[in-house]
C-alpha cells in the first residue's frame, strides 16, 4: 500500500476542501497522512481512518522528514501555487484551491479531480448540532438566513439592503463546536451570505445539498474586487469582480 502525504496543516478553509481529496486517496487504496495544525485540530476528531499529526502551520520540513523516514509520496498542497503560472495569483486560470487538486493528479496521477471536492463527507455529530441550534434560538420551523461577514485580519462585509430585515445569523467561532457542526443550520437556511473565507469554503463543499438555497458571495473591505476563490455556480449580484 503507497504511503501518501498531503501537506496543508494551516488554513481552516484549504484544510476542509482538501479532505475530500484524502477520502478518495483512501478509496482507491492510500494510506494517507493528513497532518494539522492547532487552527485545525478541531477538525480531526470528525474523519474517520485518517492518520494525523500535528505540527507547526507553516512546517513544511516536518512533513518532508515524515516522508522520507517512511517512505511516503509528499503531496505539498502548501505551496504548489507559489510558482505555478496556471495559477491565478500568477496570471494563470485555475485559482489555488484548484492547483491543489492538480498537483496531487499531476503526481500520482489516479483520477484526482477537482470535483472530487463535492464528496466531502464527515462523522457529524448530531448532539453537538442539536445544541448549537438551542444555544442560538432557532427552532425547526424557523426562517431565517445564515451570514459569515467578518473574517481574518478584521476584514468585514455588510448584508445587501434588500435583505436587511431577514433575520441573520452569523457563523463564528464558539468553543467547543467546528464549523461540521453548523452544518444542519447551514442546511436549513433560506438565504447564505459569505464573503471570502473558510466558511465560504465549507459551504462550496457543500453546496449540492443547498441547491434549493440562495448562495451569495460579497466583497469584503481587503481584495475587494479580486475573486480568490473558486465560485462555480454561486449568486455574484453582489460581488465586484475585476480579477
Amino acid at each position: 500500500m503507497k504511503k501518501v502525504l498531503i501537506h496543508q496543516p494551516y488554513k481552516y478553509g484549504d484544510f476542509i476542501n482538501l479532505i475530500p481529496m484524502a477520502q478518495k486517496l483512501q478509496n482507491l487504496g492510500f494510506d494517507v497522512i493528513f497532518p494539522h495544525s492547532y487552527h485545525t485540530q478541531d477538525l480531526v476528531s470528525y474523519l474517520p481512518n485518517i492518520t494525523t499529526f500535528q505540527i507547526g502551520a507553516t512546517d513544511i520540513n516536518t512533513s518532508r522528514e515524515y516522508c522520507k523516514n517512511n517512505n511516503a509520496i509528499l503531496i505539498d498542497c502548501q505551496y504548489s501555487d507559489n510558482n505555478n503560472t496556471l495559477c491565478t495569483i500568477n496570471g494563470g486560470h485555475l485559482f489555488i484551491e484548484e492547483i491543489k487538486y492538480h498537483t496531487a493528479e499531476n503526481i500520482l496521477k489516479c483520477g484526482i479531480k477537482y470535483s472530487d471536492k463535492y464528496n466531502l463527507t464527515w462523522n457529524r455529530d448530531l448532539v453537538k448540532e442539536i445544541n448549537l441550534k438551542k444555544m442560538l434560538n432557532i427552532c425547526d420551523d424557523d426562517a431565517y438566513s445564515v451570514s459569515h461577514l467578518i473574517g481574518d485580519n478584521g476584514r468585514t462585509s455588510s448584508i445587501p439592503i434588500k435583505f436587511k430585515n431577514e433575520r441573520i445569523i452569523e457563523i463564528t467561532k464558539i468553543p467547543g463546536y467546528s464549523l461540521f457542526d453548523w452544518y444542519g443550520i447551514i442546511l436549513n437556511a433560506k438565504n447564505i451570505f459569505v464573503i471570502q473565507s473558510s466558511v465560504q469554503c465549507f459551504v462550496d463543499c457543500i453546496k449540492y445539498h443547498l441547491n434549493h438555497r440562495n448562495i451569495f458571495l460579497l466583497n469584503d473591505t481587503s481584495e475587494v474586487d479580486r475573486l480568490l476563490v473558486p465560485a462555480y455556480e454561486w449568486d455574484m449580484s453582489f460581488f465586484i469582480n475585476n480579477r
